[in-house]
């Protein structure tokens, strides 16, 4: 076998594991299986089964967070308050980014439910690609105890200006399974 030979079965090789991981992957989330792949998310914390609990200190912060939004002031000023009251970051800093507020605000997982596969890895290079339907996103609801409640969740992404999206509104509209497959998404 030449050099060019072993390389081309070993990329096959490599592309067949690749593929029966996804496939994995996917069965689980098909199944309503969540696997968060972080380990630091404010507000919560994973037991020993990887099942998202709520930390009270840090809970209290996101609701802050989230009053603090209610009250008119935007990410900017949401980050000047939380460093001037000393209030670090999940991660310990004391700096917060306003990007970092802009998407806890935006974060389903704060009502308790979880939208799986947002992003995908693509290629042989193993590029993480955003999800805009290119593949099946399953939210799964009322996947841990909520922080936030769903209204208070629906009115700020309201007064952000951001669309809501169907999968998580309350009244009549609600999609149901079938409708959730027209747009890709599988309710679990």
């Amino acid at each position: 076998m030449t050099v060019t030979e072993k390389v081309v079965a070993a990329l096959l090789k490599s592309d067949t594991h690749s593929q029966s991981i996804k496939v994995g992957i996917q069965q689980s989330m098909q199944a309503g299986k969540v696997k968060l792949n972080y380990s630091q998310f404010l507000g919560y914390t994973k037991d020993a089964d990887g099942n998202l609990i709520i930390v009270p200190k840090e809970a209290e912060v996101v609701r802050k967070i989230f009053d603090l939004y209610f009250q008119g002031n935007g990410c900017r000023k949401i980050k000047r308050w939380l460093e001037e009251h000393g209030i670090k970051t999940v991660t310990g800093k004391s700096e917060w980014s306003t990007s970092t507020i802009d998407r806890m605000l935006s974060s389903e997982k704060y009502v308790g439910d979880v939208l799986l596969q947002k992003t995908f890895t693509t290629g042989a290079a193993g590029y993480q690609v955003k999800n805009i339907g290119q593949q099946a996103m399953y939210y799964i609801r009322d996947n841990h105890e909520a922080i936030i409640d769903q209204e208070a969740w629906i009115r700020v992404q309201e007064m952000k200006g951001a669309p809501i999206p169907e999968y998580r509104r309350i009244d009549e509209t609600e999609i149901t399974p079938d409708a959730s497959e027209e747009l890709g998404m599988k309710m679990c």
